[in-house]
């Protein structure tokens, strides 16, 4: 083979590895720019957030229908006798009963006819105007059935309140230890519900 032939050769194999390389620097970039991009997505995503946990809230609200605020006269700090909160007796639309757990230390509690119950702790009091007992936000704890009405009830709010609030002024507790005072409110439950996954496609052969 005449030496002008090989050096024609060798200049093609050269140029055929360096254009492999570029080929292959460009697939390497492109395709690592690619992974970062999705990666950096998911560690993106707002951590503690229902969507973060697979979940969705869902929200629904139950009136009074027929409902006292339960007041019991007690004795005071500086010797005299008030009504103070001693429980609540309610029923909401759709069956729900609303009262407290134990009398006079609570905690309120809701329970479905289906048997899903919760309780709550109040996170927040927002007044609403004389005469009326304050607004409620609270958080919820489930104390009933798995599934129901109530299963996986997280917050509630107690919202557009009227009337309820404790008699003024002193009391007497041998002639009325207790006081029951109508009320009205409408109760929100937020629900954290899980997301039921989509059905995979069948593989086609």
């Amino acid at each position: 083979m005449s030496r002008k032939r090989t050096a024609t050769r060798r200049k093609k194999i050269a140029w055929l590895v360096a254009g492999a390389g570029i080929v292959a620097g460009g697939f390497a970039v492109t395709t690592g720019s690619g992974f970062a991009s999705q990666t950096g997505t998911q560690a993106d995503a707002p951590q503690g957030t229902a969507a973060a946990q697979g979940a969705v809230e869902r929200t629904f609200r139950a009136s009074v229908v027929s409902g006292v605020q339960i007041y019991a006269c007690t004795q005071q700090a500086d010797g005299t006798f008030a009504f103070t909160q001693r429980g609540v007796r309610a029923t909401l639309q759709g069956g729900i009963k609303h009262s407290f757990v134990n009398p006079d230390s609570g905690p309120p509690q809701w329970i479905a006819r289906d048997g899903s119950a919760v309780t709550g702790k109040v996170a927040s009091k927002t007044p609403n105007g004389p005469g009326n007992i304050p607004e409620l936000e609270l958080t919820a704890t489930q104390s009933g059935r798995s599934t129901g009405k109530l299963a996986e009830v997280v917050k509630i709010r107690r919202l557009n309140t009227s009337g309820g609030v404790a008699p003024a002024g002193s009391c007497d507790p041998a002639k009325n230890p207790t006081a029951e005072v109508p009320y009205g409110a409408v109760y929100e439950f937020i629900r954290l519900c899980r997301r039921t996954p989509a059905p995979t496609p069948s593989a086609r052969l």
